[in-house]
């Protein structure tokens, strides 16, 4: 389980303004959003920041869980 980010009940930009707050401190971040235009969102700015994101849904809210991807480079 990733670093827990709780922006349910908000709308954009506040779900990526939080999720900027954390990404370059975490690894593994899971994000609860409770609307899908913030998963889009949030999820396009994790992948930019080198991320993958992993969304899932548990009733009424989405869950982004972002992991830094592997340096693939040799």
């Amino acid at each position: 389980m990733g670093f827990k980010v709780d922006a349910c009940g908000y709308s954009c930009p506040e779900p990526v303004i939080r999720l900027k707050r954390v990404i370059d401190k975490h690894d593994e971040i899971d994000l609860l959003v409770d609307n899908r235009t913030s998963t889009e969102i949030c999820g396009r700015f994790a992948r930019s920041k080198g991320f993958t994101v992993d969304t899932r849904r548990e009733d009424d809210i989405y869950i982004l869980e972002i992991r830094k991807a592997a340096d693939m480079s040799v």
